[in-house]
C-alpha cells in the first residue's frame, strides 16, 4: 500500500497520543501496584511487633542467646528482610545480615516487659527490609505493559491508516487530478470515484463528487441552450456572441475550480511537507465542499443572469463576506495573504449569490496583483459601512494601484492586464453589471496612498454602493 505524507502524519499523532494516554495508565497501574506491595510488606513488618515480640522480650529478660539468635535467624531468613539487630539501651546487643542505606524499608520496634503491672523498655529491634526484588518486577513489569501497549498502538494505527486511505485520501486525490484537468474541453467526462464499486452509500465523498457531476451536466447543458437560444443572447447587453456568454460561464467556473484545485494541491505539498495539520485539513475539505456547492448554484445564476424577474432576498453583509471569505480563505492563507475587515452589521436586500461573485471578483483581482510583490507584507483591507441611504463597501489593497492610463478601463469587457490563460477581462465587466442593472448601485476605483504600522503604501481601492433596505 502507497501511504502518502498525511497518513505518516496520522500514524505518527495517533501512535503519539495513544501513546502518551498508555504510559499515564501504565505508570498509575504500576504505581497503584507498587503502593499495594509496600502497604502488605509493612503490615507483613508490623505483624512482628504484634505477634512475635513477647517471645523476644522474654529472651532478652532471661538472656536466652539461642532464642534470639534463632529469632533474627528466622527474621533475616525471609527473602525481603536482609538484615536485623537488637539494642539494649544504647549498646547493640546482636545483629545478623548486612546493612544497606539505599532502596530499603527501616522499622524499629520498642521491646518492652510487664513486670509487676509495670511496663519497662528493654531493648529495641531494628528491621531492615531490601525493596530492590519490588523494583525489580516494576520494572519487569513496565517493560511487558508498553510492549504489549505498543504493539495494540501500531495495529490499531494502520488498521486506521488503511481504513481513512482507502475511503478518504484515494478520492481526494482522483478530485485533485479531476480538478486539474477540468476545461471546457472535456466537461463531458465525468468524475468517477467509486467506478469498481456496486455500493449505493450516499457519504460525503459521494455528496462532493455526485455535486460536481451535477454541476458539469448542468453547465453542459446551459452551454447548448445557450448556444441554441439566441433571445439570452438578446438580453445581454454588451454581449454580441453565444461565446461571449460562454466565456462569462468558464470564468465563472475558473474561481470556485481553482479554489478546490488549490486547497487539494495545498493540502498535498504540505503534508508532503509535513505542515499539516487536522485543522487545516478540516478547512481545506470544507473549502472543497463549499466551492463544489457554488459550482452546482452558479450554473442557475448565470442561467437566468440578465432576466429582471431574480427574485431578491433580505441578508446580512457580515454573513456575506463570510460565505465569501469562506470560498477564498484557503488561496489567501497559502499566500500569506492577511485580509483586515472592518465590517458593520447591516441588512441588505438584493442578490446575495451576484453580490458574492462580485465580492470574488474583486478580492481574486486583488489577490493576482499581491501574488507578485515579494518584498513587503500582502494586505487587503475590507471596510463597510453606512451612509444615509447608501451602505458602501470599499475593498483596498497594498500591491501599487492601477496604471492611470488603463484605470478608466478595467470595467470594459475583455480588458485585461493578464495574459490570457489567467484571465479573460470579463470578471470586473460582469461586477458592474451586477451591481448597477441588479442593485441600482454603483461600483468605482481609484487609487489610495496609505500608511499601516508606520509603512507607507500605495493601492487599488474599489468602491461599491449600494442601497439599503
Amino acid at each position: 500500500m502507497n501511504i502518502n505524507k498525511i497518513s505518516y502524519k496520522l500514524i505518527l499523532y495517533i501512535f503519539l497520543i495513544s501513546s502518551t494516554i498508555t504510559v499515564i495508565s501504565v505508570y498509575f497501574q504500576l504505581r497503584n501496584e507498587y503502593n499495594e506491595q509496600i502497604r502488605q510488606f509493612e503490615t507483613e513488618l508490623n505483624n512482628i511487633k504484634n505477634n512475635r515480640l513477647d517471645i523476644l522480650s522474654q529472651a532478652i529478660w532471661t538472656v536466652d542467646n539461642d532464642s534470639i539468635d534463632m529469632f533474627l535467624k528466622d527474621l533475616v531468613d525471609n527473602e525481603k528482610i536482609i538484615f536485623a539487630k537488637i539494642h539494649e539501651g544504647n549498646k547493640e546487643l546482636i545483629s545478623l545480615g548486612k546493612p544497606k542505606h539505599i532502596d530499603v524499608i527501616e522499622k524499629e520496634f520498642i521491646i518492652r516487659k510487664t513486670l509487676n503491672n509495670k511496663v519497662r523498655d528493654i531493648g529495641k529491634l531494628v528491621i531492615i527490609a531490601d525493596l530492590t526484588p519490588l523494583y525489580s518486577y516494576i520494572g519487569k513489569r513496565a517493560i511487558e505493559t508498553t510492549l504489549i501497549e505498543i504493539f495494540k498502538i501500531l495495529v490499531i494505527s494502520l488498521l486506521v491508516i488503511f481504513v481513512i486511505k482507502r475511503f478518504l485520501i484515494n478520492y481526494l486525490e482522483k478530485m485533485a487530478l479531476y480538478a486539474n484537468n477540468l476545461s471546457i474541453s472535456n466537461l463531458h467526462v465525468a468524475l468517477e470515484l467509486k467506478n469498481n464499486e456496486n455500493s449505493q452509500s450516499n457519504d460525503e465523498i459521494d455528496i462532493v463528487a455526485n455535486s460536481i457531476n451535477s454541476m458539469r451536466e448542468n453547465l453542459l447543458s446551459e452551454i447548448e441552450k445557450n448556444r441554441k437560444n439566441d433571445n439570452i443572447l438578446a438580453q445581454q447587453t454588451k454581449m454580441a456572441a453565444m461565446g461571449e456568454m460562454i466565456g462569462n460561464i468558464a470564468h465563472q467556473w475558473r474561481q470556485p475550480l481553482s479554489v478546490i484545485t488549490t486547497a487539494a494541491s495545498g493540502i498535498k505539498i504540505e503534508h508532503e511537507m509535513n505542515m499539516l495539520t487536522d485543522k487545516r485539513l478540516i478547512e481545506s475539505l470544507d473549502g472543497i465542499t463549499k466551492s463544489a456547492k457554488h459550482l452546482s448554484s452558479t450554473i442557475d445564476d448565470f442561467r437566468d443572469f440578465f432576466k429582471q424577474d431574480k427574485e431578491k432576498n433580505t441578508f446580512n453583509i457580515t454573513g456575506t463576506f463570510s460565505k465569501t471569505l469562506s470560498l477564498i480563505s484557503n488561496q489567501f492563507q497559502n499566500n500569506e495573504i492577511k485580509i483586515i475587515d472592518n465590517i458593520e452589521s447591516v441588512v441588505v436586500f438584493a442578490l446575495e449569490n451576484e453580490l458574492i461573485q462580485v465580492l470574488i471578483n474583486i478580492l481574486n483581482n486583488s489577490r493576482d496583483e499581491l501574488l507578485v510583490k515579494n518584498d513587503q507584507e500582502l494586505l487587503i483591507f475590507i471596510n463597510v459601512y453606512t451612509k444615509d441611504t447608501y451602505i458602501f463597501i470599499e475593498i483596498k489593497d497594498n500591491a501599487g494601484g492601477v496604471k492611470e492610463d488603463i484605470i478608466d478601463r478595467i470595467f470594459e469587457p475583455y480588458f485585461t492586464t493578464k495574459h490570457k490563460a489567467q484571465g479573460t477581462g470579463i470578471g470586473l465587466y460582469m461586477s458592474e453589471e451586477i451591481i448597477s442593472k441588479h442593485m441600482n448601485g454603483t461600483i468605482h476605483v481609484n487609487n489610495e496612498s496609505f500608511t499601516y504600522n508606520e509603512i507607507p503604501y500605495t493601492g487599488a481601492k474599489f468602491v461599491i454602493k449600494i442601497p439599503k433596505v
